[in-house]
């Protein structure tokens, strides 16, 4: 195979790759939009919500939950 070869097919598997990353991405974008609308709060606290109360939050918790059952054994 030959290195022009090689360049287009990772070429083509990066635009690929970023395709789906793109479309994810903005596929997550809608679903906060839809819980912002859903809930009445809008898309910025919703994701605010979710991304800088309740993720680290649940973080927290499993943590201090691991750590508890460490502490037993």
């Amino acid at each position: 195979m030959k290195k022009e070869e090689v360049i287009n097919q990772c070429t083509f598997l990066v635009e690929q790759i970023g395709s789906i990353i793109y479309k994810f991405f903005y596929w997550c974008v809608d679903v906060l939009i839809w819980i912002g609308d859903i809930t009445g709060v809008g898309y910025m606290l919703a994701n605010i919500i979710i991304f800088v109360i309740l993720q680290p939050a649940l973080i927290l918790l499993f943590m201090f939950l691991w750590l508890k059952e460490r502490r037993k054994k």
